[in-house]
């Protein structure tokens, strides 16, 4: 049995997720905290990026309660 296919292909669906909506995601939530003037965008993009639809969403609701 190989690694990629083991547990019906889990590995192979979080990289390829990963491979997908990380860099997305994360450039959103760089640029957006970086035009909002939120502190450290880089490190806000990299770990809410790495969460994907999750960490977009929390960036969504940390941007309505600032406003």
């Amino acid at each position: 049995m190989s690694l990629l296919t083991a547990y019906n292909a889990v590995l192979l669906r979080v990289g390829l997720y990963l491979l997908v909506f990380w860099p997305t995601i994360g450039y959103y939530v760089y640029s957006d905290s970086e035009k909002r003037g939120f502190s450290s965008p880089r490190l806000r993009g990299v770990v809410l990026g790495f969460l994907g639809i999750p960490g977009l969403l929390v960036h969504l609701s940390l941007v309505r309660r600032r406003d």
